[in-house]
């Protein structure tokens, strides 16, 4: 228990009584000195009770003002003087200073010599350390009896019942999974009258409160943070593990190389569930943004498998209000985000990633999320729904798929990047990264396959839409085009 200034008043050997009554009786006394200097300040400091018989006190009121204003100034908790003087050592004004700048000023009985007041301050700090010693034991034994996979609630309510606060930890103003604190580590601020905050060396930095209901020991607020951020830094260690597990089960999800029945097993195992969401998130700095994700779902207990995917982070989720919240949440000023539509069976998996890219090529705002469906705006012809997508795509383009399927060959990407490309033969060759001529031969092919004609704005018009048809239901990939390293034979 820390001894203050009401302790001493109500010690009854100390006799000791208030000149400034209700002022400053919460100031804590750490020592107890006697001076009867007049500069007393230059010697004594924070926490110290001056006691004094009023030699060094001043005459005049004013300067008796100045004394205390020094005195208050240099930290000192209170001023105990002798009650023996005939005529009080501060005249009333200088008391009502006292009153108003909050410096207690005490009054002790004659005949109690100030050793008793010095040993009642000794006494009490002996016992502190002795208490202190014991909750730091229990702080620590808290800490040891806490398991990884327990809830960091768990760990708060049970160091509530140490330090008699109120524990909150709030997420940290940085971004990312670890930020310098912005105050040095072991700073408690005071917010309010029994609010104290401190930051937490840990992933996040993120804020620790107590809301004291008892004394208040800043030593023990500390210890308490400090097991916090252990126990936070672990949990964050484990969870990138995980994280790192579910990275590479999301990358072999996407490439289709794991089979769909232990797929849903291996990513309920993580916790994540049908019906499914998929979103694509690009960034400037793709490290960073999956960082990021990695904390804010931590952070707000959200199952997710993510990972870095051609300079994009790919997240898969369960679908709902949790995951839409944290991903606008994602969506910064640096940030686009994509979003598939609701599947249900992980062998949509790819159709979801290129929902989702197809979404993010549409979305040309940073700090946005457009989602799959809302790409219905971008067109005045194409339907909304997915199936009659599906079908004016494989009404067109189904031969020409089951070609390139059949041979190992992307026609149907150059068909797409050559209409991107307003069918110049110059720039779709070059983003082809073949020559005209092999372009040209292409495109007859496309043409013999496809029973179309080019060269005609009715066929081109219709071979445009089925292929916007294509991205917009996820059929079709909309990236940038990467050559085969295997091309058809009869396509040179």
């Amino acid at each position: 228990m820390t001894f203050t200034v009401r302790s001493l008043l109500d010690l009854t050997e100390a006799q000791t009584t208030s000149l400034t009554p209700g002022v400053g009786e919460d100031h804590p006394i750490t020592w107890a000195h006697v001076c009867e200097l007049s500069e007393p300040w230059r010697w004594l400091g924070q926490g110290a009770l001056l006691m004094t018989t009023g030699i060094g006190i001043p005459d005049t009121s004013e300067e008796q003002c100045a004394y205390l204003r020094e005195v208050h100034a240099a930290g000192i908790s209170a001023i105990a003087i002798d009650e023996t003087p005939a005529d009080a050592p501060f005249a009333e004004a200088a008391l009502l200073y006292a009153a108003h700048i909050g410096l207690p000023v005490l009054q002790t009985a004659h005949e109690v010599p100030f050793i008793v007041l010095a040993k009642a301050v000794a006494a009490t700090g002996r016992q502190e350390r002795v208490n202190r010693l014991q909750q730091t034991e229990r702080l620590y034994a808290v800490a040891g009896a806490h398991a990884v996979d327990d809830a960091i609630e768990t760990l708060l309510e049970a160091l509530e019942s140490v330090l008699e606060s109120r524990l909150q930890l709030r997420p940290g103003s940085a971004v990312g999974e670890f930020s310098p604190p912005q105050e040095p580590p072991g700073t408690i601020s005071q917010l309010s009258a029994r609010i104290y905050s401190t930051q937490l060396l840990a992933p996040g930095t993120p804020e620790l409160r107590f809301a004291s209901v008892g004394p208040v020991d800043h030593a023990l607020m500390l210890h308490a943070a400090g097991v916090v951020s252990s126990a936070l830094s672990v949990k964050a260690a484990a969870r990138r593990n995980e994280w790192m597990h579910g990275s590479l089960l999301l990358t072999d999800l996407c490439d289709e190389s794991v089979p769909s029945s232990p797929a849903e097993h291996l990513v309920a195992a993580y916790n994540v569930l049908s019906p499914y969401l998929f979103a694509v998130v690009q960034s400037d700095h793709a490290r960073s943004a999956l960082d990021e994700v990695h904390a804010v779902f931590a952070a707000d207990r959200v199952p997710a498998l993510a990972t870095i995917k051609d300079g994009h982070v790919l997240i898969l989720a369960e679908a709902g209000e949790r995951i839409e919240r944290l991903l606008e949440l994602l969506a910064t000023e640096t940030t686009r985000i994509g979003v598939s539509a609701q599947f249900s069976q992980l062998s949509d998996t790819h159709a979801a990633l290129r929902q989702a890219r197809s979404a993010l090529i549409r979305n040309r705002q940073s700090g946005r999320v457009l989602r799959f469906e809302e790409n219905e705006a971008t067109s005045l012809f194409l339907p909304s729904n997915m199936d009659q997508l599906r079908g004016i795509a494989r009404q067109v383009l189904g031969p020409l798929r089951t070609y390139d399927e059949q041979r190992g060959t992307s026609l149907t990407q150059t068909l797409r990047v050559f209409l991107e490309e307003n069918r110049s033969w110059v720039r779709a060759s070059e983003r082809l990264y073949v020559h005209r001529q092999t372009l040209i031969a292409r495109i007859s092919r496309i043409e013999k396959i496809i029973d179309r004609d080019l060269s005609s704005i009715e066929d081109t018009a219709e071979c445009w839409l089925a292929v916007q048809a294509a991205i917009e239901c996820g059929d079709l990939d909309p990236g940038e085009y990467v050559p085969s390293p295997d091309p058809d034979p009869e396509e040179v």
